[in-house]
């Protein structure tokens, strides 16, 4: 046995040497995604001193090895800085800042350490958006980043049907069948345990695949489409309602603005149609789906938002600067939970974390943090509609804008029934999306910048010939 893995270690390290010199920094984040999110704390991890190594941040950590080493070779040119880029500097420095600055909890606390969730939620992004916007760029390339996400919502859809129709056997990684680990057991979670987080991944992953369609054979055109019926169908079985507008709304936009024109009217009809026989169909279940989950977290679900809205108004009103401290809500809010000059029923979220990502960022780190938490999303989403309308960039460039915006909209819906800065791997998705978003415009302004003296020069070489004599 020793043998073997001695043996499977030297392969694995020859072809992470040859990996290091010919392949790709975007496809290489876009493999750390995949297997962060799959193949994580529950599949393997160990402690060295305080830090606990898992695949994902084994892949990261040698991502930013070959990152530090091309550029130190000279095979990356750092990209001029962007609005976006000192955007997310800003709120990863004012969230370090403030969460040096908060003490800890003293007695309950979230299951969610402040320390940890900065790390994976925050820094870890952060680092894979900085490596991939300096990244190096083709269709070529942008085309593997979407085949691997788009094989990602295959197994994600299989895995999440094999669970709703209790087929243990097809479920892998094996944890997942585990009753007692994470939440929503008896839906589709997946990896990660959740079903908001699975739903987001499946969403996004649609959109990959979409459009990655108008690039590959007829063949391959006809595996995407069922691969899209099938994630379509992985996202209806999360019974998340979230991740229902989320990939909704992204339909009722991206298709008007991707495809031609002549299409609209087409399209317009069939979403109205296909919205007609939705609210038919499915009304009864989006109001009321009867959800039956193990741990009782479905309980009650709707009516708590509007506890959480009121808490966290009462507790932005006591700290409305800087907050009750990064990752506090979950301790400060108990005293706010005796508010008795109100009907609403404020008991049944003592256990909970918060589920709103904007409120959440309010009360623990106050308007400061949320103004920045927003000013970065509305930073991405003026760059990706930027891209995706230029007439200058090519094709694919402009189709990864659409992505972009599909992949905000996606996220933006879930944000705002769940807090998913406690769930780090849909923050690792969103920054690989805008972190290319990023680099694609910077790559582009430079190219405008560059070709500008050239345009001047010729605008101002005299005209020869016979229109010179008049």
């Amino acid at each position: 046995m020793t043998f073997l893995l001695s043996l499977f270690g030297l392969v694995a390290l020859i072809w992470a040497l040859i990996y290091a010199r010919h392949g790709s920094l975007l496809v290489s984040g876009a493999i750390f995604v995949v297997v962060g999110y799959v193949f994580n704390h529950h599949v393997w991890h160990m402690s060295v001193g305080p830090v606990s190594l898992t695949l994902g941040r084994v892949l990261l950590a040698a991502l930013v090895l070959l990152f530090a080493w091309r550029w130190k070779q000279g095979h990356i040119e750092l990209r001029p800085l962007t609005g976006c880029d000192w955007l997310v500097g800003l709120l990863v420095g004012y969230l370090t800042l403030r969460c040096m600055w908060t003490p800890a909890a003293i007695g309950e606390a979230s299951s969610v350490g402040p320390t940890w969730r900065l790390i994976a939620s925050f820094w870890m992004p952060a680092t894979l958006y900085w490596i991939v916007r300096n990244a190096e760029f083709s269709e070529r390339v942008w085309k593997a980043m979407l085949a691997c996400l788009a094989a990602l919502g295959v197994y994600l859809a299989l895995t999440g049907l094999a669970e709703v129709n209790q087929q243990w056997w097809a479920v892998f990684p094996r944890f997942i069948a585990d009753p007692t680990l994470g939440t929503h057991f008896g839906r589709a979670r997946g990896p990660a345990l959740m079903s908001a987080s699975l739903g987001v991944f499946l969403a996004i992953c649609f959109w990959a695949a979409w459009f990655l369609w108008a690039k590959v054979s007829r063949a391959q055109q006809f595996l995407l489409l069922g691969a899209m019926a099938l994630m379509v169908v992985g996202v209806y079985v999360t019974y998340t309602r979230s991740t229902w507008l989320g990939l909704a709304g992204g339909l009722a936009i991206i298709p008007l603005l991707h495809l031609p024109r002549s299409w609209r009217p087409v399209l317009l009809t069939g979403m109205l149609l296909a919205g007609f026989v939705g609210a038919i169909g499915l009304g009864d279940k989006v109001v009321n789906m009867n959800r039956e989950d193990t741990d009782g977290s479905a309980e009650h679900s709707v009516y708590q938002r509007a506890s959480f809205f009121h808490v966290s108004m009462n507790m932005f009103r006591d700290a409305p600067l800087l907050g009750c401290g990064f990752g506090r809500f979950y301790d400060c809010k108990l005293p706010y939970l005796a508010d008795r000059t109100q009907r609403i029923e404020l008991e049944s979220i003592r256990k909970l974390d918060h589920h709103n990502t904007f409120l959440s960022l309010l009360t623990e780190t106050g308007a400061i943090g949320l103004t920045l938490f927003a000013a970065v999303l509305a930073a991405w989403w003026r760059a990706a509609w930027q891209l995706a309308r230029n007439a200058d960039a090519e094709s694919w460039m402009r189709a990864h804008g659409l992505f972009a915006l599909a992949t905000l909209i996606a996220y933006l819906a879930s944000a705002v029934f769940h807090d998913l800065t406690l769930s780090p791997s849909e923050q690792w998705l969103l920054y690989l999306t805008t972190g290319v978003t990023v680099g694609l415009q910077s790559l582009l302004r430079t190219r405008e910048a560059a070709a500008q003296p050239i345009k001047s020069t010729l605008l101002a070489q005299p005209t020869s010939g016979v229109w010179a004599s008049h």
